[in-house]
């Protein structure tokens, strides 16, 4: 029996290129290789989907490209740098990778000789135990103990700067101010309990102006009451003024050494001779009175 003699109208098989249609899966793809809109959501997991990598590439060749350059990647050596949270081994090893030594003790700390005052053991100690807190390799701690050296210097080549300028102003005052140094110097020579305290209040009077200037401001009030009475007399000189004057005249050519031809005052000019050691013995003798 025929199709048309049953009545029966059976519907006609659907092409070949038909099921392939509506079989074909939808594609995030477009003709230039460019990734279509919800491309993220169609191939990448959804824990995956947030990672920043996915915005370096718009298109299937920057894809791929990406995917090459990862492949090389593997295999080489990697740090991987710990969280806030992370505990203290893992920091540990991420430090001994990029080149911290096992041990403070193993940073080498070359300290100049003529800097070893400044540098002590237990500043030489702290530092190491800083360097190891940060974690940081001989080539850094090399780096900052340079920049460390070179600031000190600095620091105390403007130290002694400022300490000559204050000796050089403290000379020029004192050669302006003879009068002014000598009372100056004596009263600290006849108000020092011992020796011990005159060596002290003379270092600090040694090129402090305002100090000098002081003492010879109190010694002044002393003369106008007449507390010091000797002040136009040779004996009023310090013990070092006068040690001073002796050494000088013992300097002079001839008198203990010959002079630039040879010879002796006592030979050649016996009178100025003995003038000369009679006025170094009288400036002994003063010192010596003075110092006892």
């Amino acid at each position: 029996m025929s199709e048309e003699a049953s009545g029966t109208q059976v519907a006609a098989a659907p092409s070949a290129e038909q099921g392939a249609q509506e079989e074909a899966p939808k594609t995030f793809i477009g003709e230039d290789g460019k990734f279509l809109q919800g491309w993220k959501e169609h191939y990448v997991k959804e824990e995956l989907r947030a990672d920043k990598v996915y915005d370096t590439f718009d298109d299937v060749g920057g894809g791929l490209n990406m995917l090459g350059s990862l492949q090389k990647m593997i295999g080489k050596k990697g740090v991987v740098v710990p969280g806030e949270a992370s505990p203290p081994s893992e920091w540990d090893n991420f430090h001994r990778e990029c080149g911290r030594p096992d041990t403070k003790d193993l940073y080498a700390m070359n300290t100049p000789d003529d800097l070893i005052e400044v540098y002590d053991k237990n500043t030489i100690a702290a530092a190491r135990d800083i360097f190891f807190e940060l974690g940081l390799n001989q080539k850094q701690v090399d780096a900052l103990s340079a920049f460390e050296e070179k600031r000190t210097r600095a620091g105390l080549q403007a130290i002694a700067n400022a300490k000559t300028e204050k000796d050089n102003a403290f000379l020029e005052w004192a050669a302006a101010n003879k009068d002014k140094k000598h009372w100056a110097d004596r009263m600290v020579e006849e108000n020092s309990t011992d020796e011990e305290h005159k060596t002290a209040l003379l270092e600090a009077m040694d090129n402090n102006i305002a100090f000098a200037e002081l003492l010879s401001n109190v010694s002044a009030k002393f003369k106008e009451h007449k507390i010091i009475t000797d002040m136009d007399h040779p004996h009023s000189m310090t013990t070092d003024e006068a040690m001073t004057e002796a050494k000088k005249i013992e300097t002079t050519p001839g008198f203990l050494l010959p002079d630039e031809k040879g010879q002796f005052l006592r030979e050649t000019n016996r009178p100025e001779y003995d003038r000369l050691e009679k006025e170094r013995d009288k400036f002994y003798q003063l010192a010596s009175k003075k110092s006892g």
